[in-house]
């Protein structure tokens, strides 16, 4: 059976903050991930992926870019060189590999798009936040 999905009602139900879930999978390449966020996340990069953010409640959701940085701790020593702001029903693609730090001030729920695989903490993977999500693909 086919089903609309309502973005508002999904986020609101996902349980804590920074932990994506699962919304569904397009030609089995990419994924669409849902989650809750506040607060600031890590910096990190995804080295073969863009990541498409959009804001789906909340925000704004600001995305901090190091755009000189190689690595996540250039670009904690460096900080943000540009940030995007993002409120509800916009749309932000962080370039493949470019260093980045979403923040929001405020509970924000947010829609993620990005390659089959890919975890949320990118090029930092296997720090505390990284969260593996079944995309069943």
């Amino acid at each position: 059976m086919h089903t609309a999905i309502n973005l508002r009602e999904r986020t609101a139900n996902v349980q804590g903050f920074w932990n994506p879930e699962h919304l569904l999978t397009l030609d089995q390449s990419h994924s669409l991930k849902i989650a809750n966020v506040k607060g600031g996340f890590i910096w990190h990069s995804h080295p073969n992926t863009d990541e498409m953010f959009y804001c789906v409640s909340g925000g704004p959701l600001r995305m901090e870019l190091c755009t000189t940085a190689k690595t996540p701790q250039d670009a904690e020593k460096t900080g943000p060189d540009e940030v995007v702001v993002l409120n509800v029903g916009d749309v932000f693609s962080v370039p493949r590999g470019m260093q980045h730090r979403p923040v929001a001030e405020n509970e924000t729920g947010i829609m993620m798009i990005e390659k089959v695989g890919t975890v949320n903490t990118g090029d930092r993977e296997g720090d505390e936040r990284t969260v593996y999500v079944d995309e069943k693909v």
